[in-house]
């Protein structure tokens, strides 16, 4: 099938062969070979053989493209806002619309271009607010598919190691444990859980010292390691994480904000905390958390390193 990307005044600007790999009445899957000279971008470098799984939606104004190397390794996701794609005798079309996503392997999003989608004068209004909510909707679905590829990759590090993990939830409330276990197949390397929420369950539960709860706090570096090594010690896993913070809007003061929050980590490669202050409302303090916490972890096993 042919594939033509328009500029948003309906210009045809490039066009390319790619394999249909799927098609509904909502979205059609291609598959595309990158043969074009290596392209150098401050994210990442394209070059001769990379495979692009694109999906076009044609009720939606953005696509998605998986990009990885001929061999195989992941590069990034790509999203670009667009008019919904359309089917014609000629093939796809897809109207691009400047506002561009990048999401790396290692989890870090950009938004690009938007000086160009600012300055484009010959936008309408319609056009304007459907491009602004389908860069909420694409920062979403990038979102969900890095979280999926970081679980995946992190189970394949733990059944390497032949670790298996636990986890110990304070302010995630769960959203932690609800993440890993969407990957089909995780019961071979995690054990479970406890959701500490309370500080009668971290001292009980957990064994977290109540000294350091009356001295720290339960929002504390002290304390997540403390979280941390109990769930390995309650599950006998051999590598544990916890989360303990303020996720909002209430709870913050001066020396402890909303949005603080602090990761512990303990396996026999060591323990370690990290301190966050994440800027968003209750739900994203809690995505971020659990974001932020996948990283940490592939950090780890990948470079046997604490935090």
């Amino acid at each position: 099938m042919r594939i033509h990307k328009h500029d948003s005044l309906g210009a045809r600007t490039i066009s390319y062969d790619g394999d249909v790999v799927t098609q509904d009445k909502r979205h059609l899957v291609a598959r595309a070979i990158w043969r074009f000279p290596t392209q150098t971008l401050p994210y990442t470098t394209l070059a001769d053989g990379d495979v692009f799984e694109e999906i076009f939606y044609f009720d939606r104004w953005y696509n998605v493209f998986e990009i990885r190397a001929a061999g195989g390794a992941l590069k990034g996701w790509y999203a670009n806002i667009t008019r919904p794609a359309l089917l014609s005798s000629g093939g796809l079309i897809w109207e691009d619309l400047y506002l561009d996503l990048w999401m790396s392997p290692q989890g870090r999003m950009q938004v690009l271009d938007q000086d160009e989608f600012d300055a484009a004068a010959h936008l309408t209004p319609l056009d304007r607010a459907s491009a602004l909510g389908a860069l909420r909707e694409a920062e979403h679905e990038l979102q969900r598919r890095w979280r999926n590829y970081a679980v995946a990759s992190m189970a394949q590090l733990l059944d390497a190691r032949g670790w298996r993990l636990a986890i110990a939830e304070s302010c995630t409330g769960g959203a932690l444990a609800d993440a890993v276990t969407e990957h089909s197949g995780i019961s071979r390397v995690y054990l479970g859980g406890v959701l500490a929420y309370d500080n009668s369950v971290k001292t009980g539960v957990l064994g977290v010292n109540p000294d350091t709860l009356m001295h720290f706090g339960a929002v504390s570096s002290q304390t997540a390691i403390e979280m941390a090594r109990g769930a390995r010690a309650t599950t006998g896993a051999d590598i544990a994480i916890s989360t303990t913070g303020i996720a909002g809007p209430e709870g913050g003061s001066v020396e402890k904000p909303v949005g603080l929050v602090f990761i512990g980590l303990s396996s026999p490669l060591g323990e370690c905390a990290d301190r966050y202050v994440w800027p968003f409302d209750r739900t994203g303090n809690k995505q971020a958390s659990v974001d932020q916490v996948l990283r940490l972890v592939l950090q780890h096993l990948s470079t046997s390193q604490p935090c």
